[in-house]
């Protein structure tokens, strides 16, 4: 089967009319979208040599979990700091109401991207569908951005399961395309099997869909197989989540740091899995036209 470009996917997706593109949107999220997941959120844009703050959010699909739930993240949670020439910085987010919290202050232009990992644990039993034994990994991502250079917008974490933005900030309006390519292991994953979803609260419908009473939009697609890019419309203003699910069946023995038992889950070294289920987030945000 011949490769389809990003930029063809994108000239394709911009001839949609708004009446096609609203039959080809969901506009209540899947079940699986009820499952807790990890994102980050922060302004789009920051300003050289000045304080600047990040929420680590965990919870439903833009719900925010809170309380002794939260709390009980924090052991398990790390996070960090890519400057624009890829340096990297670990953070300590701090417990917040509803977040945890992170300050850094940029200095040069570029696009600066914060990561957080949850290392949620192994299953001792099925829980909501998914199998016993499986080891649940979460990812948040997100950038903001020093104007001035464009130096750093694809920079990876290095995250197992990731999700790389394509699209500069300043093109990310509603109208156009938003494009990323998803990375498992710093390789391209796509194919059958691989979904991706864009999904936001967004602004309130557009005038002619005024019979849609949902503000919440969600669009899948299938990232190429060969290079892992994916390319969405833009149909609404307003904060957007990429967000995937992919299981990995290959089974392994954890060898890491964590030391955690509980009635949901467990996590020391040399306890064994059968798989492994990624959930990945990139958090950004798209201006009006």
């Amino acid at each position: 089967m011949p490769r389809t470009p990003i930029s063809r996917t994108a000239s394709v997706l911009l001839r949609f009319s708004p009446a096609a593109l609203c039959a080809t949107v969901c506009l209540i999220l899947s079940g699986s979208a009820d499952a807790h997941q990890l994102w980050i959120e922060t302004s789009p844009t920051a300003e050289g040599g000045k304080l600047h703050k990040i929420e680590v959010c965990w919870g439903h699909s833009g719900e925010r979990t809170t309380g002794k739930s939260l709390a009980g993240q924090q052991a398990k949670l790390s996070a960090c700091l890519l400057t624009p020439d890829g340096t990297r910085t670990d953070l300590s987010p701090s417990l917040g109401d509803d977040c945890f919290t992170a300050k850094t202050t940029p200095e040069v232009p570029g696009y600066y991207t914060f990561g957080a990992e949850l290392q949620v644990g192994i299953l001792p039993r099925e829980f909501h569908g998914i199998p016993a034994n499986t080891r649940i990994v979460m990812y948040g991502k997100t950038l903001t951005h020093v104007p001035g250079k464009e130096e750093g917008l694809e920079n990876p974490v290095g995250s197992d399961l990731e999700i790389v933005p394509m699209t500069p900030r300043t093109e990310l309006r509603r109208g156009g395309v938003a494009c990323a390519k998803l990375l498992f292991h710093g390789k391209p994953l796509g194919g059958k099997g691989v979904e991706v979803s864009l999904a936001t609260a967004g602004s309130p419908p557009l005038p002619e869909h005024r019979r849609i009473q949902s503000h919440e939009w969600s669009i899948d697609a299938m990232p190429d197989p060969y290079t892992g890019e994916m390319a969405f419309p833009l149909i609404a203003s307003g904060e957007h989540t990429f967000l995937i699910r992919y299981t990995d069946e290959t089974p392994g023995t954890y060898d890491g740091p964590r030391n955690d038992v509980s009635d949901f889950s467990h996590l020391r070294k040399g306890d064994k899995y059968e798989r492994t289920m990624y959930m990945s987030t990139l958090t950004v945000s798209v201006a009006d036209e």
